[in-house]
């Protein structure tokens, strides 16, 4: 049974009036890598310092490796917790190097130098954070994202049985943020490492476990999978979100779900279905239920990542089981939807034998205007996967009056025209 490196029971934590942390507990097992979510002013960083015993708690009690963090000195204190703080400012003129041999003291006397072990933990901790070039420059004269690292650095050169970290990529662009985030998922499970995050994607991708908290007290813990869901989300930060796997990592990745915008005064909503597939139709569907248009979907298939954009965005979709056939019902409901559609969008979607039944119904309703998306100018081109059949039935609607359109702004110049012509 893998032990408990940290636990955390009952803390609150005051500023003034204002409680900032209210009973809050939690376990965090050895080795493993944990992230903490919310919005600004939850009580991330608060919880992350009284763990770290910076901040004493109103009541409470936080223990580490099995004892109560009040029973260890400093220095012994600082041989099973490194933390980095979100705050990277630093006003002495140190050199680099200088700062990471800073890493080493616990394990020094107080009379005794370094030998040449803690130079080589300090070389190696400036090896993993990418920091060696800058070890004779002050840590005054680099930037901020240099700071950070420089920072995480003297953190691991403690050799610390667990890591705090305080939002460790905020002062990072994107490479250096997933090589940081990289490196410290990397110490696992020899380290534990407890982080806050703002960017939920990178939480989602390194964490183990997340930890959700909203004004001062924990409300979700989990896999990723069990806490990013659009109901946490909406309740903690009051943004809906589309909450999908990734293909390549199976980790879920979040979107912004954009709330349809409310329709003209004193006009119907233009009623618009979109036939897509293998992700072809997600921007279209943002684009159009961001306008205020009154959007159906389908067939689709309910593994089809356009599925769960449409169902995320609350569309209407026709769909059917996983690498299902369309079948007769929902040939009956998509043929309902395209009675009641004023324009049809058929996105650079690829048609198989699964799904050509979607352009066969189309071809033999009447009424909507259809709309092919086609970058190129010219419609399916080489995503026909059907012998040809699909082609013919492409050139048979556009005989009948589909109109190509390059990109989705003219889209959507062309059924604001619709609209014009369609509205009293």
């Amino acid at each position: 049974m893998t032990a408990e490196m940290i636990r955390a029971e009952d803390l609150d934590v005051r500023y003034g009036d204002a409680q900032v942390l209210d009973a809050v507990s939690l376990a965090v097992n050895e080795g493993t890598f944990i992230g903490i979510l919310g919005p600004n002013g939850c009580g991330k960083t608060t919880l992350i310092r009284t763990i770290s015993r910076i901040i004493d708690p109103t009541a409470g009690a936080v223990y580490v490796d099995g004892k109560d963090i009040g029973e260890y000195s400093p220095r012994e204190l600082a041989t099973r917790l490194g933390a980095v703080p979100q705050e990277t400012t630093i006003s002495f003129r140190f050199t680099v190097e200088e700062i990471v041999q800073m890493g080493r003291h616990p394990y020094l006397g107080r009379l005794s130098s370094m030998k040449e072990a803690d130079y080589t933990i300090c070389r190696k901790a400036m090896d993993l954070t990418s920091t060696v070039h800058l070890a004779d420059r002050l840590i005054t004269e680099i930037s901020g994202g240099e700071r950070q690292r420089v920072l995480i650095a003297r953190a691991l050169a403690q050799q610390p049985k667990a890591l705090l970290l305080d939002e460790p990529t905020s002062h990072l662009d994107i490479n250096h943020q997933i090589e940081v985030l990289s490196i410290i998922r990397g110490l696992t499970p020899e380290v534990t490492v407890v982080a806050v995050f703002h960017d939920l994607n990178l939480a989602a991708y390194f964490c183990d476990r997340l930890i959700l908290m909203e004004k001062a007290k924990i409300v979700a813990v989990g896999t990723p999978e069990e806490v990013l869901t659009d109901a946490h989300i909406r309740q903690v930060f009051g943004v809906p979100m589309m909450v999908r796997t990734h293909p390549l990592t199976g980790r879920p990745y979040l979107v912004p779900r954009y709330e349809p915008a409310p329709p003209v005064p004193d006009r119907a909503p233009l009623r618009v279905h979109v036939v897509c597939g293998g992700g072809t139709g997600a921007e279209t569907m943002y684009a159009l239920s961001s306008r205020g248009y009154q959007v159906t979907a389908g067939v689709l298939s309910a593994n089809d990542s356009d599925c769960t954009t449409a169902e995320g965005l609350e569309i209407q979709v026709v769909k059917e089981p996983p690498f299902a056939p369309v079948s007769a019902r929902s040939r009956t409901e998509y043929a309902a939807l395209l009675e009641e559609a004023d324009a049809v969008v058929i996105t650079e979607m690829p048609v198989g034998p699964g799904n050509i039944a979607n352009l066969k119904v189309l071809e033999q309703s009447h009424g909507p205007k259809i709309f092919v998306l086609a970058q190129d100018g010219t419609p399916l081109s080489s995503r026909d996967y059907t012998g040809g059949e699909a082609t013919a039935l492409f050139s048979s609607l556009c005989q009948g009056g589909a109109v190509a359109v390059r990109d989705i702004p003219t889209l959507l110049t062309r059924l604001a025209s619709l609209r014009s012509e369609t509205t009293p």
